[in-house]
């Protein structure tokens, strides 16, 4: 069966249009990726413009901003390097003034430069650098592209070192520093002469380091060649002995004792010494103890004294007399006698036998610890000037030996 093109039904009708809300959803893409790219492009000049300002900001960050001046003078746009160089140079020239410090007899000329002068131009660069820091990289462009002063000064300011004046005045300290030294008693001449004693001596550090620091200062602020002098104060210290009130020498070449006060011979005394088989002992001693009316207590019992008494009470009969001083030499006393016609010999046991009243009298002007120097002495005639005791009564009864 055949079929004619009558036979066949054309499609004449209208393509589709699309809806209103179709337009709308694909218009909205567009403009999506329209804004997308618009924003990426945006993104990325930003970016790009981001990372030039901060290489930039880099590039400069050496550089003070439009604007700085130190200690008056512009320095806006100059690397701090150069600014730092250029502060620091007025450094040699003030180093050389002068300060010198005395402290006693010794003085030190001490330089600027030998105090630690430095300035704290270092401090305001990093200051100049944190307030900088602080505007932000903005702040900062603006600032650097569009030449915009900051109203930003500072003040760069000389100073010394406080550890390296103290270690100067450590050195100067060593210089002056002295120990104290005792008095002491010189028999160098056979008779006694006192060497005075000497304080010691010491810097004040804590003082000597601060009054030089703030001349120091002072001078850095307004440097010139001669800066003064300035006192170190100093300490002193007593020394253990610083005289004597007393001492008694003994020569027992002469049978004399003598007694000085504060180094001046005011009396001369007849005495009796050891014999040759029992010797008054020759050295340093001092007086150990005072006795007043003392008992006497036999000192050799099984030699010489074998024929005596254990102990004699005190009384007219004591061989000890009415005073005796014990001195630091074993059995060895100076103290009274009645043997008045033993004094000026060598008739004793080893003790120095005075007569009474002058015992009596040299009891009370002496102490315990007083120094006692027996020397060999030399013959009578020998001795310095000074007042002699009388030896009195030779025909005063003899009392037992006591040494």
């Amino acid at each position: 069966m055949s079929t004619t093109t009558d036979d066949i039904e054309q499609d004449t009708s209208p393509e589709p249009v699309p809806a209103p809300a179709a337009e709308e959803a694909i218009a909205g893409r567009r403009w999506v990726r329209r804004s997308v790219l618009g924003a990426s492009i945006v993104l990325v000049i930003l970016g790009v413009t981001a990372a030039a300002a901060s290489a930039y900001d880099r590039a400069h960050r050496d550089e003070l901003l439009p604007g700085v001046r130190v200690n008056g003078r512009p320095v806006g746009g100059q690397e701090q390097a150069v600014v730092l160089r250029q502060l620091e140079t007025p450094l040699s020239d003030a180093g050389r003034s002068m300060v010198r410090v005395t402290a006693g007899p010794a003085t030190a000329a001490l330089s600027l430069q030998q105090m630690g002068l430095h300035s704290d131009a270092r401090a305001v660069m990093a200051a100049a650098r944190a307030d900088a820091d602080h505007l932000g990289l903005a702040g900062r462009m603006w600032h650097r592209v569009l030449h915009k002063p900051v109203q930003e000064s500072y003040t760069v300011r000389l100073h010394v070192d406080r550890n390296a004046v103290r270690d100067a005045m450590i050195g100067l300290g060593a210089r002056v520093q002295r120990a104290p030294v005792d008095a002491k008693i010189d028999t160098s001449t056979g008779f006694v002469r006192i060497v005075p004693a000497v304080a010691g001596r010491s810097i004040d550090l804590t003082a000597a380091t601060n009054k030089a620091f703030a001349r120091g200062e002072e001078l850095a602020a307004h440097p010139v060649p001669n800066g003064g002098t300035v006192d170190a104060p100093l300490l002193t210290s007593k020394p253990d002995v610083e005289g004597f009130a007393d001492v008694l020498l003994v020569r027992t070449g002469e049978n004399r004792l003598y007694h000085y006060e504060n180094g001046n011979l005011v009396k001369t005394y007849m005495v009796a010494t050891g014999q040759p088989k029992y010797p008054t002992p020759k050295g340093n001693f001092k007086i150990v103890l005072k006795r007043f009316r003392p008992v006497w207590i036999n000192p050799d019992p099984t030699g010489w004294g074998a024929s005596l008494p254990k102990s004699i009470p005190a009384g007219p009969g004591n061989p000890l007399g009415t005073r005796a001083m014990n001195l630091n030499a074993p059995g060895i006393r100076i103290h009274g006698t009645t043997n008045v016609k033993s004094l000026g010999t060598s008739a004793s046991h080893g003790c120095i036998r005075m007569a009474m009243p002058d015992v009596e009298e040299l009891f009370d002007l002496v102490d315990n610890g007083t120094p006692v120097i027996i020397l060999a002495g030399a013959p009578a005639g020998a001795a310095p000037a000074a007042p002699t005791t009388a030896i009195g009564d030779p025909n005063a009864p003899v009392d037992l030996e006591a040494g």
